[in-house]
């Protein structure tokens, strides 16, 4: 297993914007990365620049396994062949000394100016809701019950430091109405998040539900969404 990674420093020009905490948080999410092979879900705010770092990681990771391979090959060879030993020696040393370049040189690629702009607009654009005020007041569903009980749960998260954006408050969203069909299981399953601790919605499980759902069904556009 490879034990290291490297971060650029063209990442900076994206980073910088992130406070102190976000990229505390980041780091903890590389290590996890690069040890675990675990990724943050994309309903986590730091997802968009998780993913450029992760891809320069990834790409050098299957660098290495290319090098660990040939040397694996080259060893089960007995390593190189000793009459090429002196030749490599002496190619070796005329390439150190070409690689020295007199003057740093600077390489401006534009694919990395296009990857900074797009990703300061997403956090330009992309809201972060830090206080119980920021959530408070907004019609997120029709449903008066509802949208109190979805409020709430924003609200937890928040006094969890796992702050709401717009796109992930949009992708909760998307999951109250595809988990919930009724009222009461829409509320259920918020209560279910806020009683243990999750920043996530997730399904109900049936076979625990000690609640009888309402006959009255809510429908998707009584449940439709209107952000702020």
């Amino acid at each position: 297993m490879k034990k290291s990674f490297v971060l650029y420093t063209d990442n900076w020009v994206t980073l910088k914007h992130l406070s102190n905490e976000q990229l505390g948080e980041l780091m903890r999410m590389l290590f996890e990365y690069q040890i675990e092979g675990k990724a943050p879900e994309p309903i986590n705010p730091l997802f968009i620049a998780f993913g450029f770092i992760r891809s320069a990681m990834d790409r050098d990771l299957e660098k290495w396994n290319e090098r660990a391979e040939r040397a694996r090959v080259n060893g089960s060879k007995g390593g190189r062949p000793k009459e090429n030993q002196q030749g490599l020696e002496k190619t070796q040393k005329t390439q150190s000394v070409i690689s020295k370049p007199k003057k740093p040189v600077n390489v401006s690629v534009s694919v990395n100016d296009s990857v900074s702009d797009n990703v300061n607009d997403y956090f330009k654009n992309n809201r972060l809701y830090k206080t119980a005020e920021d959530v408070k007041g907004k019609d997120y569903f029709k449903d008066a019950e509802v949208n109190e009980a979805f409020t709430n749960f924003l609200i937890e998260r928040i006094a969890r430091k796992k702050y709401p954006t717009d796109l992930a408050i949009e992708t909760l969203q998307k999951k109250m109405r595809e988990y919930y069909k009724t009222k009461a299981e829409a509320l259920e399953g918020i209560e279910q998040s806020i009683s243990n601790g999750w920043t996530g919605l997730f399904e109900l499980n049936k076979k625990q539900s000690s609640k009888q759902p309402e006959q009255k069904v809510v429908t998707r556009a009584s449940m439709g969404v209107k952000m702020q």
